[in-house]
């Protein structure tokens, strides 16, 4: 990640206050940790676009993968709130806008959306960091789920249902 990336991003979180940089912090440590460790790179710019910046409140990552580029971004609520989404995308390297495969991690199998972290109805004084931590390391323990679907296309029980609109091919 750029100084000014990093920077933009820190910017951003600090405005959520307390909750939301815990939240951050964690997701950081443990779960780019863990995608470093595999061959992501941070990455400022979507599919290697100058003309497409990552925005403040995400933390993108990507890597090179037999001509495509693999991609699992963090995107942190935009209100602030501290939760984020987890998109997993493939897209064709030759050309950019041709997704591979694409999916979010869920918590059910049903589901096409869901925000990891504080939900909705609890006020954010009562997230604590003992819940950040207790979400990030349940989330750890899914990136199998993720890497497996990047490489293969194995949907595990907490990968969502693409829909067909997305991944199908134009014939």
């Amino acid at each position: 990640m750029s100084k000014e990336r990093h920077k933009r991003h820190a910017t951003w979180r600090a405005l959520g206050g307390q909750p939301l940089i815990t939240l951050a912090t964690h997701v950081e440590k443990e779960l780019v940790r863990e995608l470093l460790a595999v061959g992501f790179e941070h990455a400022d710019v979507y599919m290697r676009d100058p003309a497409d910046p990552v925005s403040g409140r995400e933390i993108h990552l990507e890597r090179a993968a037999r001509g495509d580029i693999q991609s699992i971004t963090f995107a942190f609520d935009k209100y602030r709130r501290p939760a984020f989404q987890i998109h997993i995308q493939q897209r064709n390297a030759g050309a950019p806008g041709d997704f591979v495969r694409a999916a979010n991690l869920v918590r059910r199998p049903h589901q096409h959306l869901y925000f990891w972290g504080k939900p909705w109805w609890l006020p954010a004084r009562f997230w604590s960091d003992r819940m950040s931590r207790r979400t990030v390391a349940y989330l750890v323990g899914k990136l199998d789920q993720a890497l497996a679907f990047l490489d293969d296309g194995h949907r595990g029980p907490n990968i969502s249902r693409s829909t067909d609109s997305i991944t199908a091919k134009p014939e």
